[in-house]
């Protein structure tokens, strides 16, 4: 069994469009072409996949089929995209997204050095949270990942580059500053964990439960004002330990060392879907990202680069 694009382009145009008349119009196609495909998919499949009456409605083997048609035809218009692009004598597009650490510590250096060895490549770059890089890799909207690996990672090959870790720090300000640093479990009960997205819990089920000591959970996705906000006592976060041994910013905050979920050990590196044939510009950012990293790689956070001293933040013990 075989599902024909065009099959999958009339039966999303549908659902898209509200019904087969408008379907057919936004295609340039004839109603009963567009009515012929959605039924060839029906019979494929054994099953039906629209409801009608005044209203379309999904089955849930229509909706999974959905999801998929949106992938499939989004990859066939990038590729015909960059088809196009690569006639027209332009070379092929970057498409990444990474975390806010690696962008503010090592992407400078990162896409210097791209920039150096393929001047003619496009670049699509977004900063984005851990958990929105997993969704955007996933959509086909990049397709690069660079940053935290989740707890669930089969739908991608994941390349390791460094070890690392994230601790939960406080700043002096807090109005509970001296119960937390004794290890006061309960001073947490009354005050926000800062974070910068929500996690699904399929991803990071681990990250629910710490969720649960906190009075609250704040989304905040600028890392600056996650800084800012609990520089000023507004509540504490986790912050890697680089951002916290070099961001000025960081300089009086303290590590909650005394409790048991304080530091979580993280794995750093690149992704992409499983299956994904990578686009030579891909291919290339994973060298080059595998050269600045060097042996370290998959081991002790040892990245090639001159990083400035910094004041370490204070850690009880």
């Amino acid at each position: 069994m075989r599902l024909e694009n065009s099959e999958l382009r009339a039966f999303r145009a549908v659902i898209e469009e509200g019904g087969f008349k408008r379907a057919a119009a936004a295609l340039h196609i004839s109603q009963s072409a567009v009515s012929q495909a959605v039924a060839g998919l029906e019979a494929k499949l054994e099953t039906p996949l629209i409801q009608r009456g005044k209203e379309l409605r999904l089955s849930d083997v229509g909706k999974r089929l959905f999801e998929h048609a949106v992938d499939v035809l989004r990859e066939e218009q990038q590729a015909l995209e960059d088809i196009a692009q690569l006639k027209r004598g332009n070379a092929e597009t970057l498409s990444l997204a990474l975390s806010a650490s690696i962008n503010r510590f090592y992407a400078p250096q990162l896409i210097s050095a791209y920039y150096q060895l393929h001047p003619q490549t496009r670049m699509k770059i977004a900063e984005l949270p851990g958990r929105s890089i997993i969704s955007e890799v996933l959509a086909g909207n990049a397709e690069l990942g660079l940053g935290p690996f989740q707890k669930q990672m089969s739908a991608f090959t994941t390349i390791p580059l460094y070890s690392d870790s994230r601790h939960l720090v406080v700043s002096p300000r807090h109005p509970h500053y001296q119960q937390m640093m004794r290890g006061d479990e309960k001073a947490l009960k009354l005050t926000p964990l800062i974070t910068s997205a929500l996690d699904n819990p399929d991803m990071r089920p681990s990250i629910l439960r710490i969720r649960d000591q906190f009075s609250t959970v704040w989304e905040v996705s600028s890392l600056a004002l996650r800084i800012h906000m609990v520089a000023e006592g507004m509540g504490v976060t986790f912050i890697d330990r680089k951002l916290l041994q070099e961001h000025p910013a960081c300089a009086d905050f303290h590590i909650m060392s005394d409790l048991s979920f304080g530091s979580i050990a993280k794995e750093v590196g690149l992704y992409y879907r499983v299956g994904r044939a990578l686009s030579s510009s891909a291919r290339d950012f994973i060298a080059l990202c595998q050269r600045f990293w060097g042996p370290a790689a998959g081991g002790e956070h040892r990245p090639p680069l001159t990083a400035r001293g910094g004041r370490r933040p204070r850690s009880r013990g």
